[in-house]
């Protein structure tokens, strides 16, 4: 396909800076350029390895999840079975954006509140293995999410779920 939708987003850059930036004079129309332009150069980076990413973290949160189901159920029955299901939904093999990106949402849902259950039971007394090894590789997951520079999993709205979640289940 020509041209490719990097190659979209390098000529809308390329016209911002050379048509458009020629014609801002305020600082502030200048700033709002150049916030523009940095979008789009981030966009360019996520675009070239969505796919892959989106991929990849599916898998890993998968087999996360499946480790947890058993273990997990009897502190949050609920939370076992939602699991069990989203695992047996059937996966398309679609290498689009759009249904990765759903399927993430969902998993990463349902990390959260794993996460919720293994924080509070480890705040209430430790956490037994495999529970403990289990949070241990949860939070390596994040932290090579976090280390590409980019990511689907947005942390404050992750705090900001999580304070939802225990509020809700008060």
């Amino acid at each position: 396909m020509r041209p490719d939708p990097i190659e979209v987003l390098r000529g809308m850059q390329k016209a911002l800076a050379a048509e458009i930036g020629a014609e801002v004079r305020s600082p502030f129309g200048q700033d709002a350029l150049g916030m523009a332009t940095a979008l789009l150069e981030s966009t360019i980076a996520d675009l070239d390895g969505a796919v892959e990413n989106l991929v990849r973290d599916n898998e890993t949160i998968a087999a996360l999840l499946e480790r947890a189901a058993s273990p997990v159920e009897a502190r949050d029955r609920s939370l076992a079975t939602d699991i069990r299901s989203a695992l047996a939904q059937p996966e398309d093999g679609s290498l689009r954006v759009a249904p990765l990106a759903a399927r993430n949402r969902v998993l990463r849902g349902l990390l959260e509140r794993l996460l919720i259950v293994l924080e509070d039971e480890g705040a209430a007394g430790g956490l037994p293995d495999p529970l403990a090894s289990l949070r241990g590789d949860v939070y390596a997951h994040l932290r090579e999410v976090a280390a590409r520079g980019w990511s689907f999993w947005d942390l404050l709205s992750f705090r900001e779920r999580m304070a939802r979640l225990r509020a809700d289940a008060t």
